[in-house]
C-alpha cells in the first residue's frame, strides 16, 4: 500500500499536515473538527485567490447540500483557532456576497520519507523584490554557484543529484514565476506603488463651470482605486490642500505618506473635453507614466470607468472580474445625471450651509434624471446628516431623510459603502443604536478598509460608548487615509478630550488651527479645553475668534458659558436672550444652550433642556456619558434616566 504524501503547508506561526490532518502552532496541536480542518485546506490551497462560497461547500461537503450558514460557522471557528477574529485578519479575508480569500503567504512543501523538498511557495502579494528562502531538511542555498542540496546522511549521490536538480528546477522555476508576476504588476515601473494620492485636476479652461468636472473627476478617481485591494488611497479632503497650487512630489509625498502622486488637468473646447494625467514616483520625483484622452463631454464610459482602468493598469494593479462587475454597476448611462452628481459633490465639499443646499439641489436633480443611481442617493444622505450635525436643520426632519436616502441607495447597491456609512451614522445619531450602527460601519469597512469617513464615523461611535482606546484606534486610521483633514484632525483631539486628556486633545486642535487659523470646530473645541482647565480668560479668546469667522449658535452658546464660568452672569444672560430670539426664525440647537444652564448652575433647566434635545433627536445627545460639560450633571437622577432614554450605558461615563 502506497503511503499518502504528507503535503505540509506553512503560514505565519502555523503548520497544516495533510496526512496527519493537523494544525500545529509550533509543537502545540490545535483542535479541529473534520470540516472544519477541510475548510481551512480548501482556502490554503487556493492562497491568495477568492474561493467562491459555492464552490468552498462543495468541497467541503461534496456529497451533501448543506445551509450557507454552516460554511460561516466553520470560517467563524476557524478564525477563532488562528486567532485571527479581532477586526484586523491576518490569514483569511471575506469578501462580501461573494466568498473567502486566504491573504496569508503560504509555503507548500512534501514530505517524501526522510527528505522534505520545497515544491512550491503560494504569495498572498508581491511585497518587496527578494524572494524570502526556507531551510527545511533539504535546502537551496543561493548565490554560491549552482544550486546545492543539503542532504540528511545514507543518501545516494544519484538520489541527491536527482532531488537537487528538481530543488534548483524550483527554484528557478519560483524566481522565473516571480519576475513574471512581479513585472506584469509593475509595469512601466520596476517598483511596486502601494500608497497613492490623486491631486486635483487642474482646470485649464478658466472656466469655473468646468470646476465641477475636474473636481468630479479626482473624486472619481479616488473612490475607484480605493476599491483596489491593498492599496492606499488618500481621501479628498488631504488632497484638496492642493488645488491650484505648484507642487514638489517629493515633499508632497512625505505630508501625505504616500509613495506615487497621479496628477491631471482638464481643458474643454466647445463640447470636447482633453484629460490628461501622470503618475509620479514620490520617493525620487520621477516621472513613471502618462496618457492623455480627448473626449466628448457626454462620454460617460470613458470619464467613469476608462481613465479609472486607465490608470489603475498604470499602476500595475487588477481589480477582478467581480469587482470590476460590482464597480460598473455604479455608474449611470444618463449625461444630466452623472453631471449633476458631480456638481453635487462639488457643493458638498465645501462644507458651508450654502453649499450643502446647493449640494441637495443637484442630487435631487440627478436622482430624477436617474432614479437608479446610487452614488447620488448616497450623496443626498451625506448632505443632510451634515446639515443636521452642524444645525443648519432640525436634526429630527435631516436625519429620517438621510436615512431614507441612504436606504434607497442600498436597496440598489447593497456593496456601497458610503451609503452603509451614511446609515450606519444615521442609525447612531438619530436612533440611538450602537450595536446596530457598529456593524454598519464594520460592513463599510470590510467594503472599502479605504474609506476615511467610514473609520472617522465609527471612532464617534466608539467614543460615545464609553470605549475611548478603540475610537483612537480607529481615528488614526481615519488620519492616515486623510492626514490633511481638519475635520478628522479635529475629532482626533475632541476623543482626547472626552477622555479628559487635555493636553493631547489642544495639541490636535492647535495642529487643525496651524492647517487654518479660521477653522470654527478646532478653535471652539480648543476653548473648551481652556475650560475644563480652568483657564476662562484664554477659553474666551477662543470663542472671540470663532464669533469673528461665523455668529452661530453654538459659538454664542460657547461664550455664554464661558462667561458663566468667569462669575460674568450678566453677559451668560445677555447672549441666551439673544439665542431665545434667534429660535424664533431658525434652528437653535437646546443641546448646545443646555451647557450655558449647565455652567450657571442650574442643572434643572439644564435637564430639561437635555431633554427637549433627546425629544427633537439632537443627534449629540450620544455623548451623554463622556462630555465633560455634564459632569455636574452626573449625580442627578432624572440625568440618569436621561442617559437610560438615550441607551447611554453606564460605562460610557467618564
Amino acid at each position: 500500500m502506497t503511503k499518502e504524501i504528507n503535503r505540509i503547508y506553512e503560514f505565519g506561526e502555523f503548520r497544516l499536515e495533510t496526512a496527519e490532518r493537523r494544525l500545529l502552532r509550533g509543537d502545540e496541536s490545535i483542535s479541529l473538527t473534520p470540516k472544519v480542518f477541510d475548510t481551512l485546506l480548501a482556502l490554503v490551497r487556493s492562497g491568495g485567490h477568492l474561493v467562491e462560497k459555492d464552490e468552498l461547500m462543495k468541497q467541503v461537503w461534496p456529497d451533501t447540500v448543506v445551509e450557507e450558514a454552516n460554511l460561516a460557522r466553520n470560517v467563524y471557528e476557524l478564525r477563532k483557532s488562528l486567532a485571527d477574529d479581532n477586526g484586523q485578519h491576518d490569514y483569511i479575508e471575506t469578501i462580501p456576497k461573494l466568498g473567502y480569500r486566504f491573504i496569508s503567504p503560504v509555503t507548500e512543501l512534501v514530505d517524501e520519507t526522510n527528505a522534505v523538498v520545497i515544491q512550491r511557495r503560494i504569495r498572498a502579494r508581491i511585497v518587496s523584490e527578494e524572494f524570502e528562502t526556507e531551510e527545511p531538511a533539504a535546502r537551496v542555498i543561493e548565490n554560491r554557484g549552482p544550486a546545492m542540496l543539503s542532504l540528511p546522511p545514507g543518501r545516494t549521490r544519484r538520489k541527491g543529484l536527482a532531488v537537487g536538480l528538481a530543488v534548483a528546477g524550483t527554484a528557478v522555476a519560483l524566481i522565473v514565476t516571480g519576475l513574471i508576476i512581479r513585472n506584469a504588476r509593475s509595469k512601466p515601473s520596476a517598483k511596486v506603488i502601494e500608497s497613492v494620492a490623486v491631486l486635483p485636476f487642474a482646470n485649464l479652461s478658466n472656466d469655473p463651470e468646468l470646476d465641477y468636472v475636474s473636481d468630479g473627476i479626482t473624486e472619481n478617481l479616488i473612490n475607484r482605486l480605493s476599491q483596489v485591494p491593498r492599496l492606499k488611497i488618500i481621501a479628498h479632503n488631504s488632497v484638496s490642500h492642493y488645488k491650484g497650487k505648484e507642487i514638489d512630489a517629493k515633499e508632497v509625498g512625505k505630508t501625505l505618506g504616500v509613495q506615487a502622486l497621479v496628477v491631471g488637468r482638464v481643458a474643454q473646447h466647445g463640447d470636447e473635453l482633453t484629460i490628461s494625467a501622470e503618475l509620479i514616483d514620490a520617493r525620487d520625483g520621477s516621472h513613471i507614466w502618462s496618457t492623455r484622452h480627448d473626449r466628448k463631454v457626454t462620454d460617460l464610459k470613458f470619464l467613469q470607468q476608462e481613465l479609472p482602468q486607465d490608470i489603475t493598469k498604470s499602476l500595475s494593479l487588477r481589480l477582478t472580474s467581480a469587482e470590476q462587475q460590482v464597480d460598473a454597476k455604479r455608474d449611470t448611462v444618463d449625461a444630466e445625471a452623472y453631471r449633476n452628481y458631480l456638481k453635487g459633490r462639488y457643493f458638498w465639499n465645501k462644507r458651508t450651509e450654502a453649499g450643502l443646499k446647493k449640494g441637495i439641489e443637484y442630487f435631487q436633480t440627478s436622482i430624477e434624471h436617474d432614479p437608479s443611481y446610487a452614488l447620488a442617493y448616497a450623496g443626498l444622505a451625506d448632505s443632510y446628516i451634515m446639515q443636521a450635525n452642524w444645525r443648519f436643520a432640525p436634526p429630527a426632519e435631516a436625519y429620517e431623510k438621510a436615512r431614507a436616502a441612504a436606504l434607497r441607495a442600498l436597496e440598489i447597491d447593497p456593496q456601497l459603502a458610503e451609503a452603509k456609512t451614511s446609515l450606519a451614522y444615521a442609525t447612531l445619531l438619530y436612533q440611538w443604536d450602537w450595536k446596530n450602527a457598529e456593524e454598519g460601519f464594520r460592513e463599510a469597512i470590510a467594503i472599502n478598509p479605504n474609506y476615511a469617513s467610514a473609520h472617522h464615523f465609527y471612532s464617534i461611535c466608539l467614543l460615545t460608548a464609553g470605549r475611548h482606546a478603540e475610537a483612537l484606534a480607529e481615528i488614526q486610521r481615519a488620519q492616515e487615509l486623510d492626514p490633511l483633514s481638519l475635520i478628522i484632525t479635529s475629532v482626533h483631539g475632541w476623543i482626547y478630550y472626552e477622555g479628559r486628556q487635555y493636553d493631547q486633545a489642544t495639541e490636535y486642535f492647535r495642529k487643525a488651527l496651524e492647517m487654518d487659523s479660521q477653522y470654527v470646530p478646532a478653535l471652539l473645541d480648543l476653548g473648551a479645553c481652556y475650560l475644563r482647565l480652568r483657564d476662562n480668560q484664554k477659553a474666551l479668546e477662543q470663542f472671540q475668534k470663532a464669533r469673528a469667522v461665523s455668529e452661530t449658535s453654538r459659538v454664542l452658546a460657547d461664550m455664554a458659558q464661558a462667561y458663566a464660568l468667569s462669575g460674568n452672569k450678566s453677559e451668560a444672560l445677555k447672549i441666551l436672550n439673544q439665542l431665545e430670539q434667534s429660535s424664533q426664525s431658525r434652528f437653535v440647537s437646546p443641546f448646545d444652550v443646555s451647557f450655558i444652564y449647565a455652567a450657571l448652575g442650574d442643572k434643572t433647566r439644564a435637564i430639561q433642556l437635555l431633554e427637549k434635545s433627546a425629544d427633537e433627536k439632537v443627534g449629540w445627545v450620544i455623548s451623554l456619558g463622556v462630555e465633560p460639560g455634564f459632569d455636574s450633571l452626573r449625580d442627578e437622577p432624572r440625568f440618569k434616566r436621561l442617559q437610560q432614554r438615550v441607551g447611554v450605558r453606564p460605562e460610557a461615563n467618564s
